[in-house]
């Protein structure tokens, strides 16, 4: 149990120690969390490492799915680049107010404690559609865990690093074109060095019209099967739209 305890003090010195990180707690947070977890997994041993998944179910609605491969976007979208942006719709503040804890489409539960929201009207990043419409990298990310993903967001399959020393990611990306809707899923796997730690879905699913993207984004984080699955899954979603930047 002795590494329970030292992974709690470091979380406990890195959000109070504003000489070791910044002072902004959200990030110190992030980070914090990708600290306890390598001091955990060093200490409680390998966790197996998996593939990422041949097909996945994309939703396009909140409550359908249709199957996709790796690799598969929305044809509507291909060779185009979109801005996402925060809207305000009323039912996140709806959702927050009545207590009302809804699941997310891949699990989780949608709670708006997780990571911070963007601010309404704020640019979250913008994402590169290829020639089948799906999605090859995230660029200009200011809020989704830019921390430790960087700016600039690969979508490739391949094993990338990132901000924090020793922790990597990969990803694939799967998309689904149903008439006018849309839905975008791109599954992320992390490791510390050779241990896994973990996986995301960042999603986004919604309707194509007038040249715009009406919607909704959301993520989750499952931790369930690293190597500290007590930390469980963390989700979140919010109204979006999509405008089209390039070309």
């Amino acid at each position: 149990m002795g590494w329970i305890v030292a992974a709690v003090d470091v979380l406990q010195c890195t959000v109070g120690c504003g000489e070791v990180f910044s002072a902004d707690w959200e990030t110190n947070m992030s980070r914090s969390l990708l600290v306890v977890l390598g001091v955990a997994a060093l200490a409680a041993g390998c966790a197996p490492t998996f593939e990422l998944p041949a097909s996945f179910d994309v939703a396009t609605t909140a409550s359908e799915k249709t199957s996709a491969s790796a690799g598969s976007g929305v044809p509507l979208l291909a060779n185009s680049t979109w801005s996402l942006a925060r809207v305000d719709n009323g039912s996140d503040s709806a959702t927050a107010m009545s207590g009302d804890q809804p699941a997310g489409p891949y699990g989780g539960i949608l709670n708006g404690d997780a990571l911070e929201r963007p601010p309404i009207g704020e640019r979250i990043f913008l994402i590169e559609l290829g020639a089948a419409g799906e999605m090859v990298r995230v660029t200009e990310n200011r809020f989704f865990l830019a921390e430790i993903y960087g700016e600039e967001v690969p979508i490739d399959g391949e094993w990338a690093g990132t901000v924090l020393p020793g922790v990597s990611f990969r990803s694939a990306t799967f998309g689904v074109g149903v008439g006018s809707r849309y839905g975008f899923a791109v599954v992320v796997h992390v490791r510390f060095g050779e241990i896994f730690l973990g996986s995301a879905v960042l999603y986004s699913w919604g309707t194509i019209s007038d040249g715009a993207l009406t919607g909704q984004l959301g993520y989750l984080l499952d931790f369930t099967r690293g190597a500290v699955p007590a930390l469980g899954t963390i989700a979140d979603q919010y109204a979006i739209s999509g405008q089209r930047v390039a070309p």
